[in-house]
């Protein structure tokens, strides 16, 4: 019988519990995962019974970069998404401070030591709760969340807007 332990919205890549597991053929989750962490997320939020574990094993579509080296690769994210019924909207920076309204965003910035995803869960005022950030959680526009990576001098490369699937098990917000 399988034991999947619920470990929620997860904001850190290095917990001890998961951060060592391979992630490509070179990378690991620690190092390399942000973007599958992103990703798991959101489903998290939109399915309450989603797993970390199930999720981690059933990992395959998600495509990385240089073997998992360079983390996950940006053209994965709507695919990953829009697969399992999400709808995913695109968006370069300036379109994304326009502050739309969406279940939750996925951001991809540069800084100095690499690239790095977030996902921002909405919190329906108009405001995100941002995982995996390397801080406590926040919540805040996402203008204002761009403006923040602004001034610590991290260029905005992509924004997702994402909207969850209508079903009967998708959580309420």
């Amino acid at each position: 019988m399988e034991h999947l332990y619920d470990y929620g919205i997860l904001n850190t890549q290095t917990d001890p519990r998961f951060g060592a597991r391979r992630y490509g053929r070179l990378g690991n989750l620690a190092k390399n995962g942000c973007g599958m962490i992103a990703l798991y997320n959101v489903e998290r939020a939109a399915r309450a019974d989603t797993r970390f574990d199930r999720y981690y094993a059933a990992r395959k579509p998600i495509k990385t970069n240089l073997f998992g080296l360079l983390g996950t690769r940006p053209s994965t994210v709507r695919k990953t998404l829009e697969a399992k019924g999400f709808s995913v909207e695109s968006m370069r920076p300036k379109q994304a401070m326009a502050d739309q309204p969406f279940d939750a965003v996925i951001v991809l910035y540069w800084y100095w030591f690499g690239a790095h995803y977030v996902a921002g869960i909405g919190n329906r005022n108009g405001t995100y709760t941002f995982y995996n950030q390397f801080v406590t959680p926040s919540a805040m526009r996402l203008s204002a969340f761009l403006g923040y990576l602004q001034k610590r001098k991290r260029h905005t490369v992509r924004v997702w807007g994402i909207r969850y699937p209508k079903t009967e098990n998708t959580q309420q917000r």
